[in-house]
């Protein structure tokens, strides 16, 4: 991930605000406080590929579940996305799959930031 410079291309106030728009234009109320990160793999092309796993914790990092519609939610704004870098190692050679995080930090239903 980091050392193919495969981090997302927009910034994480960015994605954190699209992300909330994107929850509130589901017209849903959404709780709990706590991380949704989704672990995948981007392939040698810059394509997210579709196996994802979800990895939820409470605000305190202990196994936490979210409702699934805000998992689900949240899952449907990931495939969103689609500017994912394809990898280059350091010495600039491209080619090759990575894995990627995108963490969902929730407070009170509402997504207060994105860690691409």
């Amino acid at each position: 991930y980091y050392s193919v410079n495969g981090k997302y291309p927009r910034s994480s106030d960015t994605l954190r605000k699209q992300a909330q728009a994107f929850l509130q234009q589901r017209h849903q109320l959404y709780a709990g406080s706590g991380y949704i990160t989704f672990r995948f793999v981007v392939d040698c092309t810059g394509r997210r590929l579709p196996r994802t796993e979800v990895l939820q914790t409470d605000a305190q990092y202990r196994r936490f579940r979210f409702r699934p519609e805000l998992v689900e939610a949240l899952y449907a704004y990931l495939n969103t996305l689609t500017d994912w870098q394809v990898a280059r190692s350091p010495n600039g050679q491209t080619g090759a799959n990575y894995i990627a995080y995108m963490a969902f930090k929730i407070t009170d239903g509402k997504v207060v930031a994105v860690c691409p």
